[in-house]
């Protein structure tokens, strides 16, 4: 179970890679079907993202009733933090990188079209090089990241 856990973890780091180097990558991107194509890179990535979260859930919540952890402070803050985490990134993302997809001709699930084309502005594709989202996306998540792995490993009591 614990190798389930960490394999869980691992494509869901990794699919969050492919996205976090496609919004560096964007900001040096002026053709507008090489976005799209970046884009669907980073889709790509956010489904085996989605994949790993849900290995990973699922596993840590049965390895949370093998090692009798639901009591532990620790497991509860690093559910907080990964639920707030993920919050923090989508608010980040979503709304700016529909409005690209849209300007950029990317694919846009059909739940998100309206919302998507609410947030394309043209202007928009000139703030990608000046962007601070792929930094405050990199920090949040990779201290984030690094603050739930220290709490799984150290198990403080």
């Amino acid at each position: 179970m614990v190798f389930l856990h960490v394999l869980g973890a691992f494509a869901f780091v990794l699919g969050h890679g492919a996205s976090i180097g496609v919004a560096f990558r964007l900001r040096k991107e002026k053709d507008r079907a090489r976005m799209a194509a970046l884009l669907d890179v980073s889709s790509w990535g956010i489904t085996f993202m989605y994949i790993g979260l849900l290995v990973m859930i699922v596993a840590g919540v049965i390895l949370g009733f093998m090692g009798n952890f639901w009591g532990s402070w620790w497991l509860w803050v690093s559910i907080a933090l990964l639920v707030l985490v993920m919050g923090a990134m989508y608010g980040i993302a979503m709304p700016y990188y529909l409005g690209v997809r849209v300007l950029s001709g990317a694919r846009i699930p059909p739940s998100a079209q309206a919302k998507a084309e609410a947030r394309a502005t043209e202007g928009l594709l000139e703030t990608l090089p000046t962007s601070w989202r792929p930094m405050a996306l990199a920090g949040i998540g990779g201290v984030g990241l690094a603050v739930i792995l220290w709490l799984m490993i150290a198990q403080p009591s």
